[in-house]
């Protein structure tokens, strides 16, 4: 766009002066019968027309000077009583035109020159207010003459407040409803492409002046302007796109935006603003000059000397409150009371707001604002803060996060989290590769590896769990859209209103496809269904229809509140299986605390639907202490007795949980030793070698296994299954069988089993026996009732 188009010019818009189109407005509504419209317009109408130079139109305002009272009455009918001079912004001037005729007290001080009806327009913003004028101009041409449709919406600008220097933002409303287009001759013929007929914009505003000039047109009448403070609103938004679109908010650009955005938000420009994270490791708080950069407590010495007592301290003061506190004026009394608040006061900070950003009820740090004037900042600033207060959260969650990343990152790529059993070797391989860099070669971490060890593999499986937990998403789901489908029917009854129709259509449809199979990307768009679409209409029903507002707040009632759904039978689902889960792997922990002491070994486990572990042990992983089969025995015989009483606990906390859940338990039985190695991509230890490898797959394929020539799966309720391929390895286990029936845990008898063809993996076999859930069971009292994650266990 050239800069001669952007140049104010007020000459090419022939515009006038005219109260006919409000009067005509006015003259409508009484005709129109409206309820005092006549007492109240009436004897105003009746003025104006005994002044004929007042109906006509004109553009030298000052030439009704004499008729001022009358034109003021008539003016006030454009404004409520309610409309404040000294608060609102607001003007009538002359249409596309700088030349105003009445204007609130307001208007006049921020935007008009002293003793003149002009207003003064911003050098940044004389281009972009050139161009809406000429935007509107040609709207309200096409509109009257040419059919064309379209709104006139408003527009934001940035405007610098000259006290302070601060920026706020207005935004713009222009009311023509009061303007009358007429042609200056004959009307011009409209360009074919004056409005595209796909997208129904205009042509370019350069092209329209070109082909329909806009001197062949008049415009008269009067314009209101309406000038509304959204700088509260605008703010928010700005800091929202910054905080999610940053890496990190110790970037000094980013930083300097939010310090310049808090500081209009508030409207004060004598304020310091900090943000604090308490970054805690290792159960003690650290300070990093990194993340901490901005922090304002953080720039006095002995917070950085003190950091876990400052932090301390924080914790004290905020643990019962989430909204800020603010401390009006420092007195001695709080810096005599609060170690934190005395540093602030030496720090030169008279008047303390502290705001709390906290995630799921735990502090991950602060927001500090702060101003050396006592008394500054008080109560009322307190509403603005509250409303940023989660974007701030968010973002230190966020840097949280991405150090968490980094953390790993180098945890990943040097070391890992170790059993004391094999610790040695990774301290062994570490300082190998400190040596190496000292000593100038080429740094690579040796490959940490443990030879001829035995491995013995247990699983305890919640049966049909994918099933269980399908089938509370269906039925909470099917629940939700009969709720639906019950408001909808009542809406439906009072008003025909196609978006609900679709509304209905859909439920219907949903509640059909549902109750059948439900694949994971349906399952999505009924969820995009119910948290986009139903929420917002049924928030328009409730706004527009009070017949069914009580209906919609019961069907809002009835949804989880952090998940905007019907969740109650997928939490009983997930709630039961995390209790059976968090017992399950308690009752391990607790029975692997004794069988370390027998001899050293690698243990793991995973949480998923159930529990499953392996074990490594071997003279290989402890070369100090002489390895011997009986070791090994032994662990064969604490594997067996744990999962016999693992299925005795579980089958004793099913009684008590909301969804009754079963396991089924599983051993593979291996008598030849493998070689295993640290794979640092997946912070574990896996089998090593081609041969070994079979060990793994065969891990894999027996826990759906059939018995062969059967469909009846392999793993059973209440029962152990022991696969093995070799007649020694059976021989064995019914010993170790033999010798629990003594003591109780398994009933009598023993099921031996052939298994079917698994892919790559043939001749496999099993023995089954069942559990004796009558035998004895002091572990399950304590752990079913334990209120520890799995999440907490694992770690």
């Amino acid at each position: 766009m050239s800069e001669e188009f952007l140049t104010y010019d007020d000459s090419i818009f022939n515009s006038r002066l005219s109260f006919q189109p409000l009067l005509n407005v006015l003259r409508k509504n009484i005709n129109d019968g409206k309820p005092g419209a006549q007492k109240l317009y009436g004897d105003l109408i009746t003025k104006m027309e005994a002044t004929p130079e007042l109906l006509k139109s004109f553009n030298d305002f000052s030439s009704t000077e004499p008729h001022r009272e009358v034109i003021e009455m008539l003016l006030a009918t454009l404004f409520p009583p309610s409309v404040s001079e000294q608060e609102n912004i607001y003007a009538v001037s002359f249409p596309l035109r700088y030349k105003v005729i009445h204007s609130s007290r307001l208007f006049q001080n921020m935007f008009m020159e002293p003793g003149t009806n002009e207003i003064v327009v911003p050098e940044n913003l004389k281009g972009s207010l050139y161009h809406n004028r000429l935007d509107y101009a040609y709207r309200l041409i096409l509109k009257k003459f040419f059919g064309y449709q379209t709104d006139f919406t408003g527009a934001i600008y940035p405007y610098v407040e000259p006290a302070t220097g601060l920026t706020k933002h207005l935004e713009l409303n222009i009311d023509t409803r009061f303007v009358d287009v007429k042609p200056v001759k004959e009307l011009p013929t409209l360009p074919d492409d004056a409005v595209c007929k796909k997208t129904n914009r205009m042509m370019p505003l350069q092209e329209l002046r070109e082909k329909l000039p806009l001197e062949k047109f008049v415009f008269e009448g009067l314009v209101i302007i309406k000038i509304n403070d959204v700088t509260e609103q605008e703010m928010i938004s700005q800091m929202k796109n910054t905080l999610l679109s940053f890496h990190t908010f110790t970037d000094p650009v980013v930083y300097d935006k939010l310090q310049t955005t808090m500081k209009s938000l508030l409207g004060m420009n004598d304020i310091k603003v900090g943000i604090t994270a308490l970054i805690h490791m290792n159960n003690h708080y650290v300070y990093s000059p990194l993340h901490n950069g901005n922090s304002i407590i953080f720039k006095h010495t002995e917070a950085v000397k003190e950091q876990n007592e400052i932090c301390d301290c924080f914790e004290d003061i905020l643990k019962e409150y989430d909204q800020p506190i603010v401390y009006q004026t420092l007195d001695k009394k709080d810096i005599v009371e609060l170690e934190s608040l005395k540093l602030y006061y030496e720090l030169g900070a008279r008047s303390v707001m502290i705001c709390p950003l906290k995630e799921n009820g735990r502090l991950l740090g602060l927001l500090e604002v702060v101003s050396d004037t006592p008394g500054r900042l008080t109560n009322i600033h307190l509403e603005k803060i509250e409303k940023v207060i989660p974007l701030f959260t968010l973002a230190v969650e966020k840097t949280m996060e991405n150090l968490d990343i980094e953390v790993d990152k180098v945890i990943k790529e040097n070391f890992t989290a170790v059993q004391p059993a094999v610790e040695w070797k990774f301290v062994e391989a570490a300082f190998s590769y400190i040596l190496s860099k000292e000593q100038g070669a080429p740094a690579k971490i040796k490959k940490v590896s443990f030879d001829d060890v035995h491995p013995l593999y247990g699983l305890i499986d919640v049966r049909n769990s994918s099933v269980e937990r399908m089938q509370s998403i269906q039925t909470d789901l099917v629940e939700q859209l009969h709720l639906v489908q019950k408001v909808v029917k009542k809406a439906l009854a009072e008003v025909k209103f196609p978006l609900l129709e679709n509304i209905a259509f859909k439920s219907d449809k949903y509640v059909d496809s549902v109750t059948d199979i439900l694949l994971s990307e349906e399952e999505l768009q009924i969820h995009e269904f119910l948290q986009n679409e139903v929420a917002e209409i049924f928030h328009h029903l409730a706004d527009t229809r009070p017949s069914l507002k009580a209906d919609v707040a019961e069907y809002f009632a009835a949804l989880d509140p952090q998940k905007n759904l019907i969740y109650h039978h997928r939490q009983n689902f997930e709630e039961s299986i995390s209790r059976l889960n968090v017992a399950l792997a308690q009752f391990i922990d607790h029975e692997q605390v004794s069988a370390q002491q027998v001899f050293p070994h690698y243990f793991e486990r995973y949480v998923t639907d159930g529990i499953d572990f392996n074990i490594y042990i071997g003279q290989s992983i402890v070369p100090t202490k002489k390895f011997d089969s009986l070791y090994l025995r032994n662990m064969k015989i604490w594997q067996l007795e744990v999962l016999a009483k693992a299925a005795v606990i579980a089958n004793e906390i099913k009684k008590k949980l909301s969804v009754p859940l079963t396991t089924t338990q599983l051993i593979l039985a291996n008598s030849i030793p493998i070689s295993i190695s640290f794979r640092s991509s997946e912070r574990k230890f896996d089998v090593d070698g081609a041969y070994n490898s079979r060990y793994e797959i065969i891990k894999k394929r027996i826990d759906k296994v059939h018995i062969k020539g059967t469909k009846e799966r392999l793993t059973q309720p209440g029962k152990i299954a022991i696969v093995y391929s070799q007649p020694k390895e059976a021989a064995e286990y019914e010993e170790y069988i033999e010798f629990l029936q003594t003591r109780k845990l398994l009933k009598p008898g023993v099921e031996k089993i052939e298994l079917e063809e698994l892919q790559g993996v043939l001749g496999l076999k099993a023995l089954r026996v069942e559990v004796n859930y009558d035998s004895t069971k002091p572990e399950s009292k304590n752990l079913e009732l334990s209120s520890l994650t799995s999440k907490q266990l694992i770690g």
